[in-house]
């Protein structure tokens, strides 16, 4: 397989062409859905080439070939996008990957993005390699405006909130993770407090322990809203003592704009903001 993607490499990443400048990458590809939503709100759509099956928004970037998932990006498909630029995040199977990419002479930018300030520092860096330095600056301007109005108009109620990541088994995001930024920013507090683990398990006990006065639940994978709603009414139903199921303050958001760290991170605080406004203001 080497032996292929060697050949392929030559021929798509181009491993001896010259040292270029951050306008002349004119083929990327995308290996996380928010890195393609920062490349097009860069206005890089016409250079993206390919993006991993998640990419989903903007609807343009829907269209475009893909490599894989983001979890399992297809080297070869990468490859094939004879890209001369791939842009991907600094976890383990994709730092991975864009190692065994420069190998064969691909050109690649790895960008960590586990918080706020990380991805105004990855936004910076791609304007930077792709020649919208100004772009990349107008817009971290633009997020920074927007989220602090949103933190300025946050009441001074502080209510505590769960956020789920997932229920088979329970898990939620503890402290040191964005979603307790987010809840921050919007106005909250993370109902778990301090924890060893970014996003701990968790049992029945430890709900009723933390009365969270909200419980947030992002939708994934496109799930009909409705219906992920009606699930999560049957599955709280069992703790009525808990003060966001006695209250009917259970709420599924969309998890594309709350659980992707990338240019609508605004629009993800809002949603956040208006159901943490709606328990502070009382039963």
């Amino acid at each position: 397989m080497w032996i292929v993607l060697f050949l392929a490499g030559l021929a798509g990443c181009r491993a001896e062409a010259p040292p270029q400048t951050p306008a002349t990458a004119t083929r990327i590809v995308s290996l996380a859905p928010n890195l393609t939503e920062i490349l097009f709100a860069l206005g890089l759509g016409d250079r993206v080439v390919a993006v991993t099956q998640d990419s989903n928004w903007p609807p343009e970037a829907a269209k475009r070939p893909h490599v894989g998932t983001f979890w399992q990006p297809n080297i070869e498909a990468v490859v094939g996008a004879r890209p001369d630029l791939v842009v991907t995040l600094a976890f383990g199977q994709q730092r991975e990957l864009a190692e065994r990419l420069r190998g064969i002479g691909c050109r690649c930018l790895t960008v960590k993005i586990d918080h706020v300030a990380e991805l105004y520092a990855a936004i910076e860096q791609i304007g930077a390699t792709t020649g919208t330095a100004g772009r990349a600056a107008v817009l971290i301007d633009r997020m920074r405006a927007d989220l602090a109005t949103i933190e300025k108009d946050a009441g001074s109620a502080r209510p505590k909130v769960l956020w789920v990541v997932q229920r088979q088994p329970l898990r939620v995001a503890g402290t040191e993770t964005f979603a307790d930024e987010m809840i921050r920013l919007a106005g909250g507090q993370n109902a778990m407090g301090s924890t060893i683990q970014k996003y701990p398990p968790i049992g029945i006990e430890q709900v009723v322990a933390s009365a969270p006065d909200v419980i947030l639940e992002p939708s994934m994978g496109g799930a009909d809203l409705a219906s992920a709603r009606e699930q999560a009414r049957q599955y709280w139903s069992a703790l009525p003592s808990v003060p966001a199921v006695r209250d009917g303050r259970v709420y599924i958001i969309d998890g594309d704009k709350a659980s992707r760290l990338g240019p609508r991170l605004p629009e993800g605080v809002r949603l956040v903001a208006e159901v943490i406004r709606d328990a502070g203001a009382g039963p």
